[in-house]
This record gives structure tokens, C-alpha cells and sequence, in this order.
């Protein structure tokens, strides 16, 4: 079976640290996901790199999967 891949934004990032209260950087690029563990945590511009990660980690979110179906409101 044929495993597709699909690439996920990953950034150092800035946060404060909650024991010093310092502000720290991140050493390596952090997905977003991985990134929600650390307080106010912000993204550092330019930092960017593309990790390629397998599709099974990922749920689909494209347009075709989610299709939002628009209703008409009902006139009285």
C-alpha cells in the first residue's frame, strides 16, 4: 500500500518560560500542534521550514471533504 505524505508549517518559536518568566526560543522548528504545549507561544518570523509528515497524522480538512451546503431561509 502506497503511503501519501503531506507538509506541515513548523517555526521556532518565542515563549515565556513559566517557572524564570524569562522568554526563550525554541532550538528547533515546532509544528503548531507541538507549539500549543508552551505558554504564549509565538511564532518567529522567517523561521518557516516545511516538515514532510505522514498523511495518517493528519485528518483531511480540503473543501471537498468538509463541503458546507448553503440552505435557503424559509419564507413564512
Amino acid at each position: 500500500m502506497e503511503s501519501h505524505s503531506k507538509f506541515v508549517e513548523c517555526w521556532r518559536w518565542r515563549y515565556r518560560d513559566a517557572k524564570t518568566g524569562r522568554t526563550c526560543q525554541t532550538l528547533c522548528q515546532l509544528s503548531e500542534r507541538e507549539a500549543a504545549e508552551l505558554p504564549h507561544a509565538q511564532r518567529i518570523e522567517g523561521s518557516m521550514l516545511l516538515r514532510e509528515v505522514d498523511v495518517d497524522d493528519f485528518p483531511e480538512t480540503d473543501a471537498e471533504v468538509h463541503r458546507v451546503t448553503l440552505m435557503s431561509p424559509q419564507s413564512p
